[in-house]
């Protein structure tokens, strides 16, 4: 016969299920943090990228639209503004993409919501 309890087996069982979840959360949470853990200077590499390839793009299409239509100096500088703005918005874009990485890495798990709006 055993000399345990069956209160102490009982809470003997709840206590290695708690840790057993409290372990699996620590995994889940480093696994979500390996997955957005990127260097600084990757991201500043995608950003000068993106801004940079815009802003090309931009005055490549212009420089061929002054080529066909005759038009010299305005489609480059049209389509290079355009460029322009298409970069700083990806910037823009990509900045605000961290930023909710970041949060959402930030935060502890969420309580579950009612739908009351108690304040």
């Amino acid at each position: 016969m055993s000399s345990e309890q069956p209160d102490d087996l009982s809470d003997r069982i709840a206590k290695a299920l708690e840790a057993r979840e409290a372990k699996a959360e620590a995994q889940r949470r480093k696994q979500a943090s390996d997955d957005v853990s990127v260097s600084a200077g990757a991201y500043a590499l995608r950003f000068g990228i993106e801004f940079v390839a815009s802003v090309f793009v931009g005055g490549f299409l212009g420089f061929w639209l002054d080529k066909f239509a005759g038009t010299h100096p305005w489609g480059l500088l049209v389509m290079g503004l355009f460029g322009l703005a298409a970069g700083v918005r990806a910037v823009i874009r990509a900045y605000h993409e961290l930023n909710a990485r970041a949060q959402k890495l930030s935060q502890g798990p969420q309580a579950p919501d009612d739908g009351t709006n108690d304040v």
